[in-house]
């Protein structure tokens, strides 16, 4: 029979100790007393996406929305906007989103106020937790946002205009503007109209007009927000809010049944 020297049990037992213990309890003594690596900061910039009201919401032409943030490169403050303009009788209600980054997180808060002419909804004010983290794997953002003004959902009536829901929360996810998925996904302006590929799963489409200028300066950058259905691929994004001549950013965004993002791309454009 062979004998281990004592010098080797003791490294067995050390090396079993990091993975798997060797008795006594000391696990997780040596487990916490490893450091991980500092996490690194998430990537900084214009960001473009979308939010999703929560399941429980039973009003599919109102569940999804826009949303951008701006963020710094590095650990301080962002801002950003999401709105929640269904009709075009409707303002932008373009929510304030700020908060501070650290290292790849996201929190803040996300406050404003929603159509104050409803009909069933007298008090307006919006007010939710805004949270989220980046995904080197997704290589974007992606979080949640609770209400913590109100349990419940809302219902509101705009009179002459619509009805739609306000959940009490939901999920969101942004992109980089050089994003494009998938890879073959194009759209393109024709006068007042913009055209966007057909893609065979999506059903819904959301159309963002955001003024570039006040992206990254915390002001409402929000021009209009449409919510449609994916075919036919086009539709005329000029209304009152569009001035001639100015720049502007599109981001269009396609959603299956399910509202799972199928198509993304931003285009650079002026009517």
């Amino acid at each position: 029979m062979s004998i281990k020297h004592p010098f080797a049990i003791i490294m067995s037992c050390t090396t079993t100790l990091l993975f798997a213990g060797c008795g006594g309890g000391t696990t997780d003594q040596v487990l916490n007393s490893v450091t991980p690596p500092a996490l690194a900061d998430g990537p900084g910039g214009n960001f473009y996406g979308y939010y999703i009201q929560s399941d429980n919401v039973v009003d599919p032409a109102t569940n999804i929305g826009g949303l951008y943030l701006s963020l710094p490169n590095s650990e301080a403050s962002f801002t950003g906007r999401m709105s929640y303009q269904f009709f075009d009788c409707q303002r932008t209600n373009a929510l304030n989103i700020s908060g501070q980054k650290t290292t790849a997180y996201l929190n803040g808060t996300s406050i404003g106020t929603l159509d104050s002419a409803t009909v069933d909804q007298p008090n307006p004010t919006f007010s939710a937790t805004f949270a989220g983290s980046y995904s080197r794997t997704g290589d974007n953002y992606t979080g949640k946002y609770n209400r913590i003004d109100k349990n419940g959902d809302d219902i509101k009536t705009v009179a002459g205009c619509g009805t739609y829901t306000v959940a009490d929360k939901g999920t969101w996810q942004v992109y980089k503007e050089s994003v494009v998925f998938p890879t073959n996904f194009t759209i393109t302006r024709t006068g007042d109209l913009l055209n966007w590929s057909f893609v065979t799963t999506a059903e819904k489409a959301l159309i963002m007009i955001l003024d570039p200028a006040k992206i990254s300066n915390g002001n409402n950058a929000v021009i209009r927000q449409i919510v449609t259905t994916a075919t036919p691929s086009t539709i005329n994004v000029v209304n009152s809010n569009v001035t001639r001549g100015q720049p502007y950013l599109a981001v269009v965004e396609l959603f299956d049944s399910n509202n799972s993002p199928v198509a993304f791309e931003t285009l650079a454009v002026s009517f």
